[in-house]
């Protein structure tokens, strides 16, 4: 199954048929009159374990929809360089949120926009928001994008950059835009556009390195915690056994985007030009999602 989600991942062609394809289907389906369900997080910090948990919900299913805002912007206009959002089609992406059915959920990289909280409040969403160590977010975003053909930044981390020294260095610290490419925010930005579905009251904060269990470098207790939180949060109660069996299946590789999925990663990759690049652009961010408790690290 891995093989075949991959294969369809990284074929546009395959993309374009089974995505529209499988959310035709999911639209005919409808499991349970709850709410709909966002699952949204800063690009590769859990979406697809989130998404792995949500799907092994009884009744719940997955809509087909994984989205960004860059998705939804108008003609001509983009993300600057400080990683400001560019002017939305609010109007488009509305309809798209409607088109996900209740009890159904969605993945989405979505930063904390008022008008978007606003929108997904209005239409009845519950939002999990994932946040993991931004230090580990760096190290699977560097191998992501160069492995990732069909990535905006494919090309630049594989023509300009021959080491996997200075794809980290890049995802710490950001890349300038360019005439030919989009460029890259730093992390500590890419902190700071997200960090306010923190305070978001129909927001349920969930750490990546809570749910993925022992089989992560975790722990199943803190697991099976976190489950029970995220059902508790989308109104969608477990017994103890559905809790065990979710639990059980929820951290998997079966997932195209899925490479290692497991906490202190960057531990094996960052040298010391790396920390002190991430102390100065992310460090109190680091920080202030409790990862650190100051800058010596």
């Amino acid at each position: 199954m891995a093989g075949i989600a991959k294969t369809v991942s990284e074929n546009e062609s395959l993309r374009r048929f089974f995505i529209p394809a499988y959310r035709l289907l999911a639209r005919t389906v409808v499991f349970y009159p709850g709410p709909r369900v966002l699952a949204t997080s800063v690009p590769k910090a859990g979406t697809h374990l989130v998404a792995s948990l949500l799907k092994n919900f009884p009744r719940m299913m997955f809509s087909g929809r994984h989205s960004s805002l860059a998705e939804w912007a108008l003609p001509g206009t983009r993300s600057d360089v400080a990683g400001n959002v560019p002017e939305l089609d609010w109007d488009r992406l509305e309809r798209a949120l409607k088109a996900v059915n209740r009890g159904h959920f969605m993945t989405a990289h979505f930063p904390a926009v008022p008008e978007l909280r606003e929108m997904l409040q209005r239409l009845d969403y519950k939002t999990v928001f994932m946040i993991r160590d931004p230090r580990d977010v760096a190290i699977s975003n560097a191998f992501y994008i160069t492995r990732l053909k069909r990535h905006f930044l494919n090309e630049r981390f594989n023509q300009e950059m021959t080491t996997l020294d200075e794809r980290i260095m890049a995802c710490i610290t950001g890349l300038p835009v360019t005439e030919a490419s989009s460029g890259l925010i730093s992390i500590g930005q890419r902190i700071t556009n997200y960090v306010g579905w923190k305070d978001d009251p129909g927001t349920h904060l969930c750490r990546f390195e809570d749910l993925v269990g022992a089989n992560g470098g975790g722990s199943d207790e803190a697991q099976r915690r976190e489950i029970e939180s995220i059902a508790t949060h989308i109104n969608r109660p477990l017994s103890p056994g559905d809790i065990q069996r979710i639990a059980r299946k929820t951290w998997s590789q079966d997932s195209s985007t899925f490479r290692k999925g497991v906490i202190g990663d960057w531990k094996n990759h960052f040298n010391d030009a790396h920390k002190e690049a991430f102390k100065r652009v992310a460090g109190q961010e680091l920080a202030d999602l409790g990862f650190e408790r100051n800058l010596d690290w």
